[in-house]
């Protein structure tokens, strides 16, 4: 390697978390930055957190470090070059050693902040999707592949969470993809608890399934619906139900879509849910059949509860999901979800095998451990290379 351990001499570095903004801590990017910063190893790094804009969620937040909001509110505004000066003070005044980045709105404006400063802080951004889809996101955010190629070029580090993710972000971008490095996800082992109150209250099915995901287009919750209701023999038969958690934009037309179909009787809609580890150990199947993805958190907690897999086969999911611990569909394909529901519905012991080998291979390659690992010697090699300490290693 070319660095060793870090110098206990020396005062931890700062580093700041930079973006758009934090609107929840369940939400897959979100939810990782905000943990990371948590378990961060104080003695060598010092975190602080950077918003672009505030959130009702920031507001009444209890966050890990401190928060800054640069009350950015588009590239066009006329208070756009005081959120630069803005920035740059703010890196300044907390004396900022490496700048790490999510989001491209917020990469553009982190890059812009520190053109020209002298000694200015070690820059990494992070890639963890694959695209939202146009209906997800603002027009302008269309001319972000052309401007991308350049921005990059300003930063030493480029993160990605997939392999498929790294391929998609060198080929949209147009940057080398020797550039971007792969540091998967970190995911906790939760401990087994008692079913969360709602269940408890209503008494569980025979077999449970869940899906764990926004209710926006991109996560397809209408095919699940439709696959579903393919497949309402076999849920009778086997007394069996779908929880459907989380919270979006959807959730009137979802909930409709379950009285058109008659199938109300076996959906549940509990809503964003803090105590997700709870649910899921009172789940049997976990399933997650969106458009895109990149290194999905629900797949990542889905299998570190234990359970079998059906997700569709885009991004990360195929380097989650195998015949060893679930099953692929094919995107938008409810014949195919139904199928697959159908099989692990239908057979328990299929369904505790997959599962067991879904936790192992948690325990193989995503533990917090691991990830911060190869997060902090990413930072003190791109630290090193830029002069900004020295690691106490002899050459």
């Amino acid at each position: 390697m070319r660095h060793g351990p870090v110098s206990l001499n020396r005062r931890p570095l700062k580093v700041a978390y930079l973006i758009d903004t934090i609107s929840c801590d369940t939400a897959g990017t979100q939810k990782q930055l905000l943990e990371t910063i948590r378990r961060l190893d104080r003695s060598r790094f010092e975190p602080v957190l950077l918003c672009l804009w505030s959130s009702r969620w920031l507001q009444s937040a209890e966050l890990p470090c401190r928060l800054y909001v640069l009350d950015y509110s588009g590239f066009i505004k006329w208070n756009f070059l005081g959120v630069l000066r803005r920035l740059r003070g703010v890196l300044r005044a907390e004396g900022v050693a490496l700048v790490h980045v999510f989001f491209e709105e917020s990469m553009i404006v982190g890059w812009l902040a520190t053109q020209g400063l002298r000694d200015g802080p070690v820059m990494v951004s992070s890639r963890r999707d694959m695209g939202l889809g146009a209906g997800n996101r603002p027009w302008y955010h269309g001319l972000f592949p052309v401007v991308l190629p350049i921005v990059n070029r300003g930063y030493a580090g480029l993160l990605a969470n997939s392999e498929l993710v790294r391929r998609y972000a060198a080929e949209r971008e147009r940057t080398e993809i020797g550039r971007f490095k792969v540091i998967l996800n970190g995911v906790e082992l939760p401990e087994s608890g008692p079913p969360p109150p709602a269940l408890q209250c209503e008494g569980r099915a025979a077999v449970n399934v869940c899906i764990v995901a926004s209710l926006t287009p991109v996560k397809r919750h209408d095919v699940l619906l439709h696959a579903w209701n393919r497949i309402r023999d076999v849920v009778a038969a086997h007394d069996a139900r779908l929880y459907v958690l989380g919270e979006g934009p959807r959730l009137g037309e979802l909930m409709a879509l379950c009285e058109d179909l008659d199938i109300t009787s076996t959906v549940r809609f509990p809503g964003a849910v803090r105590e997700v580890s709870s649910w899921l150990h009172s789940m049997n199947v976990g399933v997650l059949c969106s458009d895109r993805e990149g290194l999905s958190n629900a797949i990542l907690e889905y299998m570190a509860s234990g359970l079998p897999v059906i997700a569709t086969a885009v991004g990360g999911n195929l380097e989650l999901v195998g015949e060893d611990n679930g099953l692929l569909v094919e995107a938008g394909d409810a014949e195919g979800l139904a199928a697959a529901l159908s099989s692990l519905v239908m057979n328990p012991v299929l369904c505790k095998e997959k599962g067991d080998a879904s936790l192992a291979r948690i325990r193989g390659a995503f533990s917090w451990d691991c990830a911060l690992a190869q997060l902090y010697a990413y930072y003190e090699l791109l630290l090193t290379d830029a002069g900004r300490f020295n690691t106490g290693s002899s050459s």
